[in-house]
């Protein structure tokens, strides 16, 4: 679990977790960004996302980065499973001491081997809950939200495995 207001509890988001929650729920991050810690978004993913550009995303509160050259360059080295995006949030997140909020599985292999912190998009509402930003029946709504839109990746399974999670933790109140 997420410490809140922690500075390890900064992130950035890649796409997968942005469309997930753009397509539902857009507000969600917003609510991470103001009660457990900064999200931040590479400009570079953001192009990869056509729900949301970069005004929507201050709205809400995230914040649009660029990589500095060598972090870019590092990023587009060829070779491995990860896109230029995926690096780009691998590097940043490692240069900056985040957690990379993602549900690809590559990169998360990617994050752990590089000793980067690693937050499932779905496992950021139960630092809300537990924080009382957001209601148990609220993040298992969002939740089957994302599933409907996005049922290849977060699947029945997964569903599933958070709605108990989230029951889990309202029977320990």
């Amino acid at each position: 679990m997420v410490k809140l207001k922690s500075t390890s509890a900064w992130f950035i988001a890649d796409a997968n977790v942005l469309i997930d929650y753009a397509k539902t729920t857009p507000a969600i991050l917003g609510q991470v960004a103001k009660h457990i810690g900064p999200v931040y978004v590479a400009a570079d993913v953001l192009e990869e996302v056509d729900q949301l550009d970069e005004a929507q995303c201050k709205a809400i509160g995230l914040t649009v980065v660029d990589g500095n050259l060598a972090q870019l360059t590092e990023a587009s080295q060829r070779g491995g499973q990860l896109s230029f995006e995926d690096k780009l949030c691998l590097v940043l997140a490692r240069d900056n001491g985040w957690t990379c909020l993602s549900n690809d599985g590559p990169l998360r292999v990617a994050c752990k081997a590089q000793g980067v912190p690693v937050v499932w998009g779905l496992e950021i509402m139960l630092s809300l809950i537990e924080g009382g930003h957001l209601s148990a029946a609220d993040a298992i709504e969002v939740a089957k939200d994302i599933h409907a839109v996005n049922p290849i990746f977060i699947t029945a399974k997964i569903l599933t495995a958070f709605q108990k999670k989230v029951k889990g933790m309202s029977a320990k109140k």
